[in-house]
């Protein structure tokens, strides 16, 4: 029986995994209380259990709820279709048009927070769903009061299956990363080297600073986006992040080994354009061929190499023909040949 203001829809206490999913189902169907009781059900069964994806057949409901404006709570559908999308984004993709259309029409309100958070996770499973909706998603971003690194992260999954759909969103990815670079950077940071690598029209590269500010952040994973965009960069234009190599020596200090392997990298691919890049950081070059982890000492050969830095063509040698590791000795000989 329902209790009062018809908001059970099963007896109290069965648990989500006792859902009455047909019942659920016939409830978004009814009156608005019904529909009302049913989706806060389903909220119930989604925070109750450690999966969301037994509710997975009321997602088709649920969109035809978010799209009438006058419900009041759409907030809480949307939160469920996030939620379901976390644990089953194939289910909630063919939702994806009329969730872009929702948040595009209101995109400062709470819940489209909800939406992006919904589109991000579909994204990352079916960006190829997401990719026509790019421009519209970053409309949303624009309109919004903050950036929302849920939207980014759509943005960024897209860039997986076709970095220049993301031409349009430029100039809302450059603003993410300069509002908030370490809250926004990783996938501002991501999408535009994508796009970078792609050659796709990046306009003004002043965002390379913003990146550069980031390749010492105490977070790992803010470090490694950032030295792989200039990375990105360099590659298309070399000229466009010499200016900052310097800023590259600290992450060649870095106490992870990872860290110093990106930014020899990098530096390499700069060097590759203009070998004067490597002036600021040579002594940390030469310093780094005696690295304890193979795949540093490696990179720095590559380094230097391209850097023309003659004063590391006898240490080169050495390790290409002393070396244990092959990927080293392999990349000392190539180094050393260019140098002689």
């Amino acid at each position: 029986m329902d209790g009062d203001g018809g908001e059970a829809v099963e007896p109290r206490g069965r648990g989500a995994t006792g859902i009455d999913l047909p019942a659920v189902l016939t409830r978004l169907d009814g009156e608005p209380s019904e529909q009302r009781a049913a989706v806060n059900r389903i909220r119930t069964a989604i925070d109750e259990r450690d999966g969301a994806a037994g509710c997975a057949p009321t997602v088709p409901k649920l969109r035809s709820l978010l799209e009438r404006p006058e419900i009041d709570f759409r907030e809480t559908v949307a939160a469920c279709l996030a939620d379901l999308a976390a644990e089953a984004p194939t289910d909630v993709a063919p939702s994806t048009g009329s969730i872009v259309a929702v948040a595009r029409d209101d995109p400062d309100r709470p819940m489209t927070g909800e939406l992006l958070r919904c589109l991000a996770a579909v994204a990352a499973e079916r960006p190829d769903v997401v990719v026509d909706h790019t421009v519209a998603i970053a409309d949303v971003l624009e309109q919004r009061s903050d950036y929302d690194t849920d939207g980014l992260d759509a943005l960024a999954h897209v860039s997986r299956v076709d970095p220049m759909a993301l031409e349009p969103a430029v100039s809302v990815l450059k603003a993410a990363l300069s509002a908030a670079p370490a809250e926004n950077g990783r996938p501002a940071l991501r999408a535009l080297g994508r796009l970078a690598r792609s050659e796709g029209d990046l306009g003004s590269l002043a965002f390379v600073s913003h990146a550069a500010a980031l390749v010492d952040h105490e977070n790992p994973a803010v470090r490694h986006e950032a030295i792989g965009c200039l990375g990105d960069v360099a590659h298309h234009d070399p000229a466009a992040v010499e200016s900052v190599t310097a800023e590259l020596g600290t992450a060649l200090s870095c106490d992870d080994p990872d860290t110093r392997a990106a930014a020899a990298v990098t530096i390499a691919r700069i060097a590759a354009g203009t070998e004067t890049a490597v002036d600021p950081v040579r002594r940390q070059l030469l310093s780094l061929l005696a690295d304890d982890h193979a795949h540093v000492r490696a990179n720095a050969c590559v380094a230097l190499g391209h850097g023309g830095v003659e004063a590391a063509e006898p240490r080169l040698a050495d390790l290409a023909s002393r070396d244990p590791a092959p990927n080293v000795r392999d990349r000392a000989s190539w180094a050393a040949g260019r140098l002689s």
